[in-house]
């Protein structure tokens, strides 16, 4: 049973110029309830637990949140499930659906109806991201730790690197070489805690200071030439290495880690107990 998308209305908020089925015909929401059932579980497992998803429907505070669940949803399963909408399978093969008052839409206009429902479904999910982080009961998934792992938290941050193409896809693909970018920036400059801590302000698990947020988006720089395959910028690193232990009180995080210990070594003291004493 469906739990996000419940009934006929709730999916046409969804679907522009969607023509009321008569009396006796099967509605879209019938059509597509398999389809739909499917987004909703491939929502559970990407995005945010059952158990969590029951609570936020429960809380009707949670109203916006609930949306865009829905939208997301609504989009994939649209995007699913169109192809086979004016097809109906006869002893002789597949036909298309067609009456006399309607024209079957070609190829061209129903590719484009797909391809425009997908990418509402990762606008969606770029909105969704956020909210879902101001949702307590949602921090400790493993869904939120998926998503706290990089800098580049929705699918709408990846565009940079994804040549326009910021699609759920290219989000998926692009994930695990930011997530190794970022860690190794981490290890080398920044720390694997303050890096952390970056990460958590972006999606918005805390509140992000305007500091914080221009060296994000500095990193962020970093991050698309480790990806893209570009030079590493050593120099503007240092520098912001050097900003950094300049601001203590802003980035204890980093000040306390063993990567600060790269930029601080031991100072030699010279002593007549010491190997080759210098006079």
């Amino acid at each position: 049973m469906n739990k996000l998308i419940t009934n006929d209305t709730d999916l046409r908020r969804y679907i522009p110029n969607q023509v009321v089925a008569v009396k006796g015909e099967a509605s879209l929401f019938y059509k597509i309830a398999y389809w739909l059932d499917t987004a909703e579980q491939w929502i559970f497992v990407t995005f945010c637990p059952e158990s969590v998803v029951d609570a936020i429907l429960a809380d009707k505070s949670l109203s916006a949140l609930h949306t865009s669940l829905s939208a997301v949803a609504a989009h994939r399963a649209l995007a699913d499930a169109i192809p086979s909408l004016d097809l109906v399978q006869t002893v002789n093969g597949f036909a298309v659906v067609s009456n006399q008052n309607l024209a079957p839409a070609s190829r061209d206009r129903v590719d484009r109806l797909i391809a425009a429902h997908r990418s509402q479904r990762d606008t969606a999910i770029s909105a969704l991201i956020p909210l879902l982080a101001e949702a307590h009961a949602w921090r400790d998934t493993p869904q939120c730790d998926y998503f706290r792992a990089t800098l580049f938290p929705t699918p709408a941050h990846i565009r940079p690197l994804a040549s326009g193409a910021a699609t759920w896809e290219r989000y998926e693909e692009l994930h695990p070489a930011i997530a190794a970018a970022e860690d190794r920036l981490a290890a080398e400059y920044i720390s694997p805690e303050l890096m952390q801590r970056l990460r958590d302000e972006t999606l918005g698990l805390s509140k992000p200071s305007t500091i914080n947020y221009k060296l994000c988006e500095a990193l962020k720089g970093h991050v698309a030439d480790i990806v893209m395959d570009r030079p590493l910028r050593d120099t503007a690193l240092r520098d912001i290495v050097d900003y950094i232990r300049r601001h203590p009180d802003t980035f204890p995080e980093w000040h306390r880690s063993d990567t600060a210990r790269l930029f601080s070594p031991p100072v030699f003291r010279n002593s007549k107990q010491s190997p080759g004493y210098w006079f």
